[in-house]
């Protein structure tokens, strides 16, 4: 192990053995010297959990994780990105994987007491880590590692190379994402994979999840729906939201106070994930308990009456940090620019770890959310000719004394827990587990029809009380194994689903309800008196899967085959009754289904920095909506995909860009009627396009999220509608964004200027295609300075932040469902935010 490596590829340009031996020369008295304690004592592979970030600070975590004494001087680690580490390595693999694509080598010892970091000689050795040995964990204490680098050392960053709270300049996440399931870095990945990190939800103010990835990941639209929070992936309807790998309910209020990135892994994924839809799957990973303290408090105002008041804090329970805690909170309160809406959201989501080896690993999360609200969502408008009506876009067109005299609620409870135990150096279990009950009182009034010329409105009432359940669990078995020149890295598991629902209430035209004119409209606030119920429902899922993924690397890891399979059993039952649960139950009908989902994909890398792909999978989904009341259930959906495309890690690693091409085929699709809570199948739909995504640190001062979309989304059968040809309802042919960020550094340090514009192109407004929803583009803008308090020694960093969306004060619509159902716009909004660290 005395011998030079190099992280793969890392020779850029002509570098000489003179630049060799200045990396040897500053090994000295000038160098800095990072000591974790004794000498290295264990050659077991361990995990590691290292995030993209300054390289100085990688460096300074790894140390901190082995025990290692590492040796480099600052300057040649200077403006280095590291790509970061995640998942189990020995220590050579760990410092490949952080030095690929630098100008960086590394040796160690022959003792195996210290890694010096050094300058690559000019030559085409690959790192071969087949024979070395990770090192047992030393706990090092909180002591601040001393750094000469400008840009590490900038207020905010951390020692462990995430930053305070685990936040990392950058936007680059270029290890494996947890939506993948498998310890698969995203570059060696047969499918589109893109990671919205916690800086980028920060800087942006991204307080929902929808503003977390709507602009910041190309083909992601807001779904048109009455009720819950949902996306259109590459143009398809209701994608599915995941929490940590596991389903969570259709809900609303979905915000980003406990998130840690938001991962959107396009295409059918059933193999991995069971019930979902083909446009793809959004999963929310929520913040981690740290071992070293942490708290922060943020207050944010805004326009419109907003504020926010969260909390996030972090540390260690014990001395030895075997258990450790997180907690986030937030309380948010704010009116709209539409006339009688607002929303109170309360949230408490705590979190404990337990470390007690590093074989095992526990999380156990607790979330409570209470929200009173009348959404955006009940206050819609109606098309006129084939256009949304000309009416300002702040008009409330519901009678306030059925919805803000009376407000929705929601109260969701949640507690689930996570672990993995390391069977051996190469094979692991792993275990989720999460239950949520949810119940929603929801008041609205749907409209039926609207008089074009005179503008009367036909609306009816919906009026619910229902208490849902939700239990979902599944069981992963990960290893790693060789079978000749052919390395294995497998999958293995099973999941269970189960869903348990029922509601009561009005659903129809009643009297109570006051008529509204579109464009005069007349308001009461009070007097609605709740109508007797006519209708109640209850049903109840049931989801089984098994499920075996291999991905094999061979040909000097440049050639990669992925095979998967799954096999699903589905149940799901309905009843309805207009005068009882006891009705219902009588006519409760259960649907049996089961299917086999395939996934299959090929990876070539000429050079670790590139990467080429294509692959194949299919999903069965079940469907998430209403049949007409003595209707079955619908049948399950069922989407097949063809993708491939190009993934490249460029400027050292700190850029990462994606294209695709994409060929969806989905059927069972379903159209809500108009004017009625319930849907109705009209066939089969064909999405076809390419995408491109670019994020990543451009060097020092410059970071970028960019991406565009080139998509058409049309009906190919339709034996209900007649539809077929037609475009899909909110499926822009072309869309894109473009966020840049500029860090300053000398006198301006701690300034950050952030700046971008997101268009979309025009879409159908409802599956029939009788209008359009208008192109349009939004600028938005953020000013932030970071600073430290030299009399509040004990107050790490304080940022201020200024956040306008919107910038231009455009008009536009982000979505509808149908003629009757159309979402404009937020107009130009301020939102300005000051955070304490400690």
């Amino acid at each position: 192990m005395g011998s030079w490596k190099k992280g793969r590829n890392s020779s850029r340009g002509n570098r000489t053995g003179a630049a060799a031996a200045i990396g040897l020369a500053v090994i000295g008295p000038s160098a800095l010297a990072i000591d974790a304690g004794p000498a290295l004592a264990s050659i077991t592979p361990q995990t590691y959990e290292i995030a993209p970030g300054p390289m100085a600070d990688a460096l300074s975590r790894l140390a901190d994780e082995t025990g290692a004494h590492l040796v480099f001087d600052a300057a040649i680690a200077r403006h280095v990105f590291a790509r970061g580490v995640h998942g189990k390595r020995t220590l050579e693999e760990a410092l490949d994987e952080l030095l690929t694509g630098t100008s960086l080598a590394y040796r160690i010892d022959p003792e195996g007491r210290a890694v010096t970091i050094m300058l690559a000689q000019n030559d085409t050795t690959r790192s071969d880590a087949g024979g070395a040995e990770a090192l047992p964990t030393i706990d090092i204490g909180a002591e601040e590692k001393k750094r000469t680098d400008k840009r590490a050392s900038a207020p905010g960053d951390s020692q462990h190379g995430a930053g305070l709270g685990g936040r990392f300049t950058g936007y680059n996440v270029t290890g494996g994402s947890v939506a993948g399931k498998a310890d698969i870095p995203i570059l060696k990945t047969p499918f589109s994979i893109q990671v919205v990190p916690r800086e980028a939800l920060d800087d942006q103010g991204a307080i929902s999840v929808q503003d977390g990835i709507v602009g910041n990941v190309s083909s992601v639209q807001p779904n048109g729906d009455l009720f819950y929070d949902g996306f259109t992936i590459r143009g398809l309807p209701s994608a599915s939201i995941y929490r940590q790998n596991l389903k969570t309910p259709n809900t609303t209020h979905l915000q980003t106070a406990n998130l840690q990135s938001i991962e959107v892994l396009k295409g059918p994924a059933a193999m991995l994930f069971g019930r979902l839809e083909p446009g793809g799957v959004v999963n929310l990973i929520v913040k981690r308990p740290l071992a070293d303290p942490y708290f922060s408090v943020q207050e944010q105002a805004g326009s419109w009456g907003r504020t926010r008041t969260s909390v996030d804090a972090t540390g260690p329970l014990t001395d030895d940090k075997t258990w450790l805690y997180r907690v986030n909170a937030s309380f948010d309160r704010s009116d709209s620019f539409r006339d009688f809406v607002f929303n109170q959201d309360g949230f408490f989501a705590p979190t404990l770890a337990y470390r007690p080896t590093e074989q095992f690993r526990l999380n156990v999360d607790a979330e409570y959310q209470h929200t009173i609200f009348v959404s955006d969502y009940d206050n819609v408008l109606p098309a006129v000719g084939n256009r949304p009506a000309n009416v300002p876009i702040s008009r409330y067109l519901q009678d306030p004394s059925v919805t803000a005299a009376n407000p929705s609620r929601l109260d969701r409870k949640f507690i689930g827990f996570d672990w993995t135990y390391d069977l051996s150096p190469d094979w692991s279990l792993t275990n989720r587990f999460s239950y949520q009950s949810l119940i929603w009182a929801q008041r609205l009034t749907v409209f039926n029809s609207v008089d074009e010329v005179t503008g009367d409105i036909k609306s009816g009432l919906w009026d619910v009380y229902a208490p849902r359940n939700y239990l979902s669990t599944n069981l992963d078995l990960h290893g790693k194994f060789a079978t000749g020149p052919f390395q294995h890295s497998t999958l293995i598991g099973f999941d269970f689903y189960n869903e348990w629902t029922s509601g009561s209430g009005y659903s129809g035209v009643t009297p109570n309800v006051a008529p509204m004119n579109l464009y005069d409209p007349v308001y009461r606030t009070s007097g609605y008196v709740a109508p007797a119920n006519n209708f109640y429902g209850v049903g109840h899922t049931s989801w089984k899967g098994i499920y075996a993924q291999d991905y094999i690397s061979f040909a000097d890891d440049r050639l990669h085959l992925l095979l998967g399979g799954r096999y699903d059993w589905v149940s799901a039952g309905t009843g309805y009754g207009a005068s009882s649960f006891a009705e219902a139950n009588a006519a409760y009908r259960t649907a049996y289904d089961s299917a086999f989902s395939p996934r299959v994909g090929v990876v070539i890398q000429p050079a670790q920095w590139i990467s080429f792909y294509g692959s194949f999978s299919q999903s069965f989904g079940s469907t998430n909506a209403r049949p007409t009341p003595g209707q079955p259930a619908f049948s399950p959906q069922k989407g097949e995909q063809y993708e491939g495309g190009v993934k490249a890690e460029l400027l050292d690693g700190r850029l990462t860009a994606t294209f695709a091409y994409f060929d969806i085929v989905k059927s069972g699709i379903l159209q809500r009627l108009p004017g009625s809570l319930y849907s109705t199948p009209i066939g089969m739909i064909e999405s076809k396009g390419f995408e491109i995504d670019v994020a990543g640190r451009i060097d020092d001062n410059w970071s970028v999220i960019g991406n565009f979309s080139h998509d058409t989304v049309r009906i190919t059968q339709d034996a209900a509608l007649n539809n077929v040809g037609r475009r899909l309802v909110n499926a822009p042919i072309d869309s894109g964004s473009l966020w840049l960020k500029y860090e300053a550094d000398g006198d301006f340090q701690g300034l950050g200027l952030g700046g971008g514009v997101t268009v979309v192109g025009e879409r159908q407004g409802d599956n029939a295609n009788t209008f359009l929803l208008p192109t349009y583009a939004i600028v938005n803008t953020m000013i932030a300075y970071r600073f430290q308090l030299p009399e509040a020694p004990w107050v790490k960093n304080v940022t201020a932040q200024l956040n306008v969306r919107n910038l231009l004060d455009s008009t536009y619509y982000v979505n509808s469902a149908d003629r009757s159902t159309i979402m404009p716009g937020t107009p130009r909004t301020f939102l300005a935010s000051l955070r304490l660290e400690f």
